[in-house]
Order: structure tokens, then sequence, then C-alpha cells
């Protein structure tokens, strides 16, 4: 699984201890203003260093939420593959970590999705990994047989499904039980 050295390469120990203080500070302040409200220069003071060093490292709040999203599904336990259950069993197992996060973080939740639709390009990164850290849980947990198209339309039900649970349509304890019954459609 990638680490945070494998998006942001070539940082010093001190580097990285100023970009582990953003992150840490940015779910603090996310968590007491929201996302609308959040700014680089909050959470910069809340960790303890000037705004100027905290945009040397991000270009903006989106990309400090995508990055902090992207570390909390990256420290996720892995899915693990159990062959002894049907296809539906084997997705509910590989998604209910991701879904659970968002259900356990609402602030998180609700900034992730703005955060990682913009167009910015340190962002397309992020976006990259997460799509491809959630493919990998998917054909993990799925095991051996995961044909490509069914990964594909696992990670579509689930990424519809966390957008309409973003739009209110119901909790983030609802995603996975949406992703399930998609699931068990597509079992033979």
């Amino acid at each position: 699984m990638a680490s945070p050295s494998t998006i942001r390469k070539d940082l010093t120990a001190r580097q990285g201890a100023t970009v582990d203080a953003l992150v840490a500070a940015a779910g603090r302040v996310l968590a007491d203003t929201g996302y609308d409200d959040l700014t680089l220069r909050a959470v910069a003071a809340t960790a303890g260093v000037t705004h100027t060093t905290a945009y040397t490292y991000f270009s903006s709040k989106a990309h400090l939420v995508a990055e902090m999203f992207w570390r909390r599904l990256q420290a996720l336990p892995p899915a693990q593959p159990d062959p002894s259950l049907a296809l539906a069993g084997r997705v509910t197992n590989a998604l209910r970590g991701p879904s659970l996060l968002l259900a356990n973080e609402p602030a998180l939740a609700r900034a992730a999705l703005p955060a990682l639709l913009t167009a910015d390009p340190d962002v397309d990164l992020l976006r990259t990994a997460v799509g491809a850290l959630l493919s990998d849980r998917i054909t993990t947990a799925v095991g051996p047989d995961a044909e490509p198209e069914m990964v594909e339309v696992m990670l579509l039900v689930f990424s519809g499904a966390m957008v309409q649970a973003g739009m209110g349509y119901f909790d983030y304890d609802g995603v996975v039980r949406r992703v399930t019954r998609a699931a068990a459609r597509l079992d033979p």
C-alpha cells in the first residue's frame, strides 16, 4: 500500500513532521468549522506554523483535505479475502472500512467530496491514489477471480452511494447496505 512518502517525495524528516502536523491540525479545524469555513491560515495557526509554511506544502484547502482523506483511507486495516463468502460479503468486507470512516467522521465526509472534485493538479494525484486504493481493496477482498469489470462496477456503485450520502439522501452507514445489495445482484 502507498505511504505518505509515495505522494510526497523528497521530504526531510522535519518537512514530513510539518506535513503531518498540518494534516492533524486540519482534522481538528475541520471538525470545528466545517469545510466551507476551513482556511489554510487557521490550520497553520493550529499546527503552530506560519500560513506561508502551510502553502509550501498544500496548494489549497482542497489539497489538504484530499490528503487527509487519503491518509485516513490508507490507515484502515487492509481488506481480507474470504473465499467462503459470496461476492456480496466479500465486497462488503472491502468497503465497510471506508464507509465507516466517513460515518464516524462526518466533517471529513462532508469535505472529502468537494475537495476531491477540485480541478487542482495536486488533488488529481490524490484522487488517483484514492481510486487505486479503493479498487485494490475490492480486488483483494474479492480474490483472485476478481474480474476487472466487476471491480469497476462496484467502485462506481460505492462512489455513487457516497455521493448520494453526501447529498443527504441517506447516511453513510447506508452506503455499505446499498453496495452489498448491488454486489448480490452481480453474484451468479
